[in-house]
């Protein structure tokens, strides 16, 4: 495994780690925005380590 696969994966799981505690720790969403980004950047940081990801979702699609 890369140096890079290794480091998106514990972003990945940081990132999600933090969004649980955060959740469960506050009855409404404070800085809901910083989260979906944190979010948003590690699906990146996945599908550009692991390209085999979007494979299954691309191979999925209906032909138009």
């Amino acid at each position: 495994m890369t140096s890079e696969q290794v480091d998106a994966i514990t972003h990945a799981w940081l990132d999600l780690r933090g969004s649980i505690e955060h959740f469960e720790a506050s009855s409404f969403v404070v800085g809901a925005g910083d989260l979906e980004a944190a979010c948003k950047d590690s699906v990146q940081e996945l599908e550009d380590a692991f390209p085999f990801l979007l494979e299954g979702v691309e191979g999925d699609k209906e032909p138009s």
